[in-house]
């Protein structure tokens, strides 16, 4: 095993994360358009809605108790006027109190130097090592010189020399040379960073016109850093920032010559710089402001209460000149949030805030059972950040922070203003639509808490991987946040996905079956910690998880366990040379970040590397974390497990959902004695965000079984781009034994195929794909909502996949407003098509609410063949020219290999009810269709597990047009779950009629009255009811008349 050393990339420059702080300072922090979350707890203590306590939340929030809330989450009065209702809003660019430039003789070389040094003296030592003193995180900090010239009609230059000691984090927090032109923002010389003493020599020319006031020209010294990784957090500790001495402006102006030295010995005076000045630089803007009525893009959801957002009117701020659309112009007057730096100007990056009022703990609701200890927030936002190639990235942001104000938890008085915020290392993309965001942030608090406070922001950080457009958006909204607090039980515990350990192919890059024992598989974590500029990819060795004790007086009652159990490939048996069973436990210890220093709370685990896992095997895991009052052999030891729920840990080996899919290690491909391997490779690159359900139903109804008939690669947090997907684990020679590839990305945007771009996802998928077509003999079936857009954007080299491999071309990213605004349009299939020519002949790809997906709308290359077409609304074929499915027969370099390609996913196919034949769901048809062309699938059972014969699922309602109401039939042919539920035309959800199991047979029934969720009549017109069971969705449609 590696050291456990968690190295910090360095693709993140000069970096301002407020959000990075105490509890993940040693994180990575990361873009996701979903949480990628995994929380530990005790599955013998759920949430109980009566223990419940809302801290805050709306006032007419059902589930407030009596008295509640105690604090307001949406920003209104009680009349629906705007209200902050004590939320406070600030711009973090900009430096708040006093310089923190000071006189002093801190860490020079003669203790009777004084100097003028950028640092607090405050910061205690962070270890033995390290003195006290140094620089804090989100520091913006300058001073200046600034002399008026005899002659501005004429041009000057300015030479600065000057002796500069500088300590802060290499590659993120700098010290900088810079000045000043009139009409101009600051621009710098020269710059620092990492740790040396220099002798500074630079020089700068002014041009009449170009001093500021028209007269004076201006010199600083500048010292930034970012929102982690300082003697603040003791993640790197200093002697820091800078210190500046001995520092002479030469200035020459026509026939002026004079010298301006300073050393700064006034006697020692910390605020004497004698002819220095400390200033503020000025910030982006501070843009946060309560609208109502506030348009959005969301067909599904409204809301047209105040709510918060950071929109650039050139009012709310003024001086920007306000920040007007280019494509998204549904903000007020066409303005959208600043993307061009506002007040700093064009080196600046927005980044705004919103903070709750300091809240109190409140008391426990009850005097029984485990303490109220468990938090979880919830926000409404509304969110807008596709990341295409224009994009600004323009991120939203949360984080928490809390205090033990009176020493409960033996820790000392805490202040809360003093505490770091807190939150998952990650910055959130995603929409256009509403969502209801947040987390389970018991972890993140303090033992013994008192008070607790949520901070919500916009942050523009696209930059730091590339976008730097300025095709904006007015989102983000934020509005009706709700914090919950419940009783607890053990350690908190939480855990990202792209930190947890990612499924493997063996270390040795190719098979040999002739040498077995070479093939361990590594146990490594999905996130990559080489830097850029090492041009590869290096995988964490170990998994690391944020495990804290919450209780007042609790701590660790030992170090936290990982419990793996390996169905192992008998095959390899005679190889296992590490001596660790098939089942057993490895102790955690604390995880090192590269500044030596453990990384508080964060816990580090690891399984051999080599002689361990081997292709064949699959491995479970979960950790667990006790805690006790006075931590070890003390008292009320409670424990935590994450996952919380271990269904299936030690037998769901045989069913690829029979345990919980993060936690589920795939070691690949699965090799059998007589050296034959499954023919079916699927790439699940969507992991655990939908679509496993859809996808394995369809892969069982089919007759094939994991680890038989097809191996599953599962890429972790895969919105989050770390270099995991197929090319960051594998080659073509890998790959070899596999003949057909499924691929899914969900309705990722951006990360679907990678092209091994080290700035952002440094794993080259489309190298590794196109060279395995290049052997020749492969088929491959591709699916996304987005997949062809991403691969259009993100270079020519996944764009020549894109054209000459999946054969087709991007039209739009979104084919809604060219097959007349359809959002679940019906697919017809193509006549004399070779895949669909079986009794599969039309299905719907779903698009619509509760959630709207966008589909790619893609025209069909030169040699390839359309299979499959948009219908118009009245469903008939022949209006468009995009395809709903492509063939390239002929694909890769000899001609020889096959793809097949949906501008949407898997997931999306619902059944066409008016289709004749619904033996097999149209996804599940469709999939065998696909797999019979490739010839993988000879033998294709009709119908899966059906236990009444000749009942097939199917449903029907009489009368129709109806009123007062109508019954809807259903048949079931075996037990099983089903949810009936009735949608409007806009897909929003009218009732749930059924949402349980029920039993087999044909012509059950049910009765819609006309009624909503609510008890209220709805209103007349079109409706759809929507029947999910057995892996198969059908929709119908009925009118309702008044």
């Amino acid at each position: 095993m590696k050291p456990h050393i968690l190295a910090r990339p360095v693709l993140i420059l000069i970096l301002v994360f407020s959000f990075a702080s105490f509890a993940q300072a040693d994180g990575v922090p990361r873009f996701t358009s979903g949480t990628g979350v995994i929380h530990g707890g005790s599955i013998g203590h759920a949430k109980a809605g009566a223990d419940t306590i809302n801290l805050m939340s709306t006032r007419d929030d059902p589930t407030n108790g009596p008295g509640e809330p105690t604090y307001f989450g949406d920003f209104e009065d009680a009349a629906g006027n705007p209200d902050w209702n004590g939320w406070t809003h600030y711009d973090v660019t900009a430096p708040t109190g006093g310089s923190l430039w000071n006189v002093s003789k801190y860490n020079q070389p003669n203790p009777d130097n004084h100097a003028a040094w950028c640092g607090d003296i405050a910061f205690a030592a962070c270890d033995t090592g390290d003195a006290p003193g140094g620089y804090g995180n989100n520091w913006n900090e300058l001073i200046e010189f600034r002399t008026t010239v005899p002659y501005p009609w004429k041009s000057s230059t300015v030479s600065v020399t000057a002796t500069l000691m500088h300590d802060c984090e290499p590659g993120y927090d700098y010290t900088y040379l810079s000045y000043q032109y009139e009409g101009q923002f600051i621009a710098n010389m020269e710059s620092w960073d990492g740790t040396g003493t220099v002798a500074v020599s630079n020089s700068v020319g002014y041009l009449p016109g170009e001093y500021l006031g028209g007269t004076d020209i201006v010199v600083y010294f500048r010292f930034k850093s970012d929102g982690g990784w300082s003697d603040e957090d003791c993640s790197w500790p200093s002697a820091g920032g800078c210190q500046v001495d001995d520092v002479n402006i030469h200035l020459v102006n026509d026939t002026f010559t004079a010298d301006f030295f300073e050393d700064f010995e006034h006697g020692g005076d910390p605020d004497d710089f004698g002819i220095w000045t400390p200033s503020l630089p000025a910030g982006v803007g501070d843009f946060a402001k309560i609208w109502t009525g506030l348009r959005d893009i969301d067909p599904c959801v409204e809301n047209s209460s105040p709510q918060v957002a950071f929109i650039d009117d050139g009012i709310v701020v003024p001086g920007t000149g306000g920040s007007e659309c280019i494509n998204w112009c549904y903000g007020p007057g066409g303005y959208i949030v600043n993307t061009t730096g506002g007040l700093y100007g064009p080196t600046g990056h927005l980044h705004n805030v919103v903070e709750s009022p300091v809240m109190a703990w409140p008391g426990p609701k009850s005097g029984t059972g485990p303490d109220d200890d468990g938090i979880d927030i919830r926000i409404g936002v509304f969110r807008h950040e596709d990341l295409s190639a224009d994009a600004p990235g323009m991120f939203y942001t949360w984080s928490v922070r809390s205090a033990d104000t009176d020493n409960s938890a033996g820790n000392g008085v805490q202040v809360i203003a003093e505490q770091g915020w807190r939150d998952r290392s990650s910055v959130y993309y995603g929409g256009p639509d509403y969502i209801r965001t947040g987390d389970d942030v018991t972890d993140l608090m303090q033992p013994g808490r008192d008070e607790v406070q949520i901070q919500l922001g916009v942050y523009q950080l696209g930059w730091v991987w590339y976008w730097i457009g300025n095709n904006g958006y007015p989102a983000p909204y934020f509005d009706n946040v709700t914090v919950k607090i419940f009783p607890y039980t053990g350690p908190g515990m939480s855990a990202r996905e792209l930190d947890l350990a990612q499924d493997d192919f063996p270390a040795r890059g190719s098979i040999d079956t002739g040498d077995l024992g070479s093939h361990s598989v590594r146990f490594d974590a999905a996130n990559n910690i080489a830097l850029p500029s090492d041009l590869w990819t290096d995988p964490g060795d170990s998994i690391t998880v944020y495990i804290s004790p919450v209780r007042s007086g609790a701590d660790f009652d030992g170090n936290p366990e990982l419990h793996y159990i390996v169905n192992r490939n008998p095959v390899f048996d005679p190889y296992r040379t590490s001596g660790w069973p098939a089942m057993g436990s490895a102790t955690g210890r604390p995880a090192v970040g590269s500044s030596g220093q453990p990384t508080p709370y964060k816990w580090a685990f690891d399984l051999p590397d080599t002689g361990f896992l081997f292709p064949g095997d699959v491995l479970h895991y979960f950790i667990s974390a006790t805690d006790a009052i006075g931590g070890v052999g003390g008292t009320d030891p409670q424990t935590s497990l994450m996952p919380a729920d271990t269904t299936g840990f030690s037998t769901g080996f045989g069913d690829p959902m029979g345990y919980n899919s993060t936690f589920v290690i795939h070691a690949l491909p699965s090799i059998r004695s007589d050296g034959v391997q499954p023919r079916i490779l699927f790439i699940n690159d969507f992991a655990n965000r939908g679509g496993e359900n859809e996808w394995y139903t369809a892969l069982n109804s089919l007759g094939l079984l994991v680890g038989e008939d097809y191996d599953v690669y599962y890429v972790n947090a895969p919105s989050s781009g770390v270099g995991n997907g197929i090319g960051g684990r594998a080659n073509d020679i890998l790959l070899e034994g596999y003949t057909e590839i499924l691929y899914t990305c969900g309705d990722l945007s951006v990360n679907t195929i990678s092209n091994g771009d080290y700035n952002n996802d440094p794993g080259d998928d489309v190298g590794v794909l196109k060279a395995w077509l290049d052997d020749g003999g492969k088929d491959m079936f591709l699916t996304g909502d987005d997949l062809a857009s991403d691969l259009a954007q993100a270079g020519a080299v996944t764009m020549d996949f894109l054209e000459n491999y999946m054969s087709v071309g991007l039209f739009s990213f979104d084919v809604r407003t060219l097959i007349g605004n359809q959002v679940s349009p019906l697919i017809a299939t193509s006549p004399l098509n070779p895949v669909f020519n079986g009794s599969l002949e039309s299905w719907i790809a779903y698009g619509g609410c509760p959630g709207t997906r966008t589909f790619d709308a893609v025209e069909v290359k030169s040699g390839a063949m359309r299979i499959a077409e948009f219908t118009d609304p009245a469903g008939q074929p022949g209006a468009y020219s995009f395809s709903a499915a492509t063939l390239d027969s002929s694909a890769g370099l000899l001609g020889t290999s096959r793809v097949i390609s949906l501008p949407y996913d898997l997931m999306s196919i619902y059944t066409d009810p008016e289709a004749p034949g619904h033996h097999l769901a149209a996804r599940s048809q469709l999939l065998r269709d696909v797999l019979y062309y490739f010839s993988a699938c000879m033998i294709i059972p009709p119908v899966s597990g059906v236990d009444v014969p000749d009942i097939t699922f199917r449903t029907s309602n009489y009368p129709n047009p109806f009123n007062p109401s109508t019954t809807i039939k259903y048949s079931m042919p075996k037990d099983g779950h089903l949810k009936l539920s009735i949608y409007n035309v806009r897909g929003q959800l009218v009732k749930t009629l059924i949402d349980g199991d029920r039993p087999a047979g044909a012509d059950q029934s049910i009765v819609w009255d006309g009624s909503n969720n609510l008890g209220s009549s709805a209103a007349s017109g079109l409706y759809f009811y929507e029947a999910r069971a057995l892996g198969d969705v059908l929709v119908g449609k009925m009118t309702l008349l008044k």
